[in-house]
């Protein structure tokens, strides 16, 4: 059974959940988010300060039906698979989980890779307390209404995977989720990772596929609407890479949420180079003291792509420490959008946040837009934020000539070295060195000849040159 994203029903989602086998309060959980989804419009660019800058009626196509089966369940060599490693693997294909594999080593440590929909059975204790937990408000405050793209996961998400380590477990290899689209239309991922005390997990996210090649039936349109919530256990630590490889002419959305716990630690790496549009919001809840977190952001925009970033971290407890460093390069008719937020709430005294947002224009054309933003309410903290555009430096190109380094090569190393700050803040396996040959395939392809020189301006804090 199909359906249009826009016009999501009680039946489809009965259907949907029996297919499944979802226990009762799963499906009453749907059926309450559906009565939010039916009393919600979508995101208006015109009244919603968040999605000022990126118009969601023209990037975004809510008329395409949901995708709830397999096509082709064969998936590309991801990034985990190209690791010498025994390590647990989850895939989703278009609307359906293919594949959940752990080894039998960490199965008898207790991890847990598995179905969502199942999980919600076999794990209902912990599924039950977590799933939703960071999307909808709570008695406190905590998680927050969102807007409708966000419900409609909450009612109707499709594929789902389940991440669980115990208290005291350390993984010595990542966890690998694979979002892989083969059909048009509207995919609804979920994903939901729980760590225990004192625990280290490293995640890996990857997207591939989807949507259409040039001069394809423009009709074979892809809408990815995904949500990821991470939940750090107390003196946990958790690494999750989100890796944005579309190849083909997709929209993506996707809220990645973490709730950080005491003396917890949670690093967050997006790297977005594939897709049309692709709109990523990287938010933490820093809700226990002495909690820290580190979203990291490496983007590269080419002809026609949109990119849109959103970290948000609100500090709730005290002595929690933030640090964001995003840095991006464009080229040809492309924009990118970074507004970054951090909230320090009044009881959050001892505060240690820094907010950083660097974009690198290549040609002509291309338009990056960058607004850090502080929204304080404690006076005890330290907190700063800064943002920088510009072109390639031409003080720097003219020493590196002047060495004997031909112009373009020159260029390649001032592009790689103006990404590697942001990826060597996270020695992970395989992930620079992935991500720098996505950069260099992408300089491979563009026009070195076009390139702007200029001199990226020293910028004061919370101004865009």
């Amino acid at each position: 059974m199909t359906t249009p994203f826009d016009d999501l029903s009680e039946d489809f989602l009965a259907a949907r959940s029996d297919a499944a086998g979802e226990p009762s309060w799963l499906r009453d959980r749907r059926a309450a988010a559906l009565k939010r989804f039916l009393d919600q419009a979508w995101p208006d660019s015109r009244n919603d300060e968040y999605w000022r800058s990126t118009p969601f009626a023209k990037r975004f196509d809510v008329g395409l039906p949901i995708v709830t089966e397999a096509g082709d369940t064969a998936t590309p060599a991801g990034l985990t698979t190209s690791l010498d490693v025994a390590t647990a693997l989850a895939r989703i294909v278009d609307g359906e989980l293919v594949e959940a594999t752990v080894p039998a080593a960490l199965v008898e440590r207790g991890v847990v890779v598995m179905d969502l929909s199942a999980a919600a059975e076999t794990h209902a204790d912990l599924v039950r307390t977590h799933l939703g937990s960071l999307t909808t408000s709570d008695d406190e405050g905590t998680g927050g209404d969102e807007d409708r793209t966000i419900t409609a996961s909450d009612a109707a998400w499709t594929a789902g995977v389940f991440v669980y380590v115990p208290d005291d477990v350390e993984l010595d290899a990542p966890v690998g989720i694979q979002v892989h689209a083969t059909s048009p239309g509207t995919h609804l991922p979920r994903v939901l990772i729980v760590t225990g005390r004192h625990s280290r997990a490293v995640v890996y996210l990857e997207h591939s596929g989807g949507g259409i090649a040039d001069g394809e039936d423009a009709d074979r349109k892809t809408l990815v609407d995904e949500v990821v919530e991470v939940v750090v256990g107390e003196s946990s630590a958790v690494d999750l890479v989100s890796l944005q490889e579309w190849s083909g002419h997709v929209a993506h959305l996707s809220l990645q949420k973490a709730a950080v716990h005491r003396g917890g630690t949670y690093r967050h790496l997006a790297v977005n180079i594939g897709g049309t549009t692709v709109r990523i919001r990287p938010e933490v809840d820093l809700v226990g003291e002495g909690a820290s977190c580190f979203p990291l952001g490496v983007y590269f925009a080419d002809e026609g792509q949109w990119f849109d970033m959103q970290p948000y971290i609100r500090h709730i407890a005290p002595r929690a420490t933030s640090d964001v460093l995003y840095k991006g390069a464009l080229q040809g008719k492309s924009r990118t959008v970074f507004r970054g937020n951090v909230l320090v709430e009044k009881d959050a005294v001892g505060t240690d946040t820094n907010e950083t947002n660097r974009s690198l224009i290549l040609t002509d054309g291309a338009r990056a837009d960058s607004t850090p933003f502080l929204e304080i309410h404690c006076a005890d903290i330290t907190a700063g934020h800064g943002s920088a555009t510009g072109q390639i430096d031409a003080r720097q190109l003219f020493y590196l000539e002047a060495r004997g380094i031909p112009r373009e090569q020159a260029l390649r190393l001032m592009v790689y070295g103006f990404f590697r700050e942001v990826l060597e803040k996270l020695d992970l396996p395989g992930v620079q060195e992935r991500t720098l040959a996505h950069i260099d395939r992408e300089i491979e392809a563009a026009d070195l000849s076009r390139v702007g020189v200029g001199r990226i301006a020293d910028v004061a804090p919370g101004e865009v040159a």
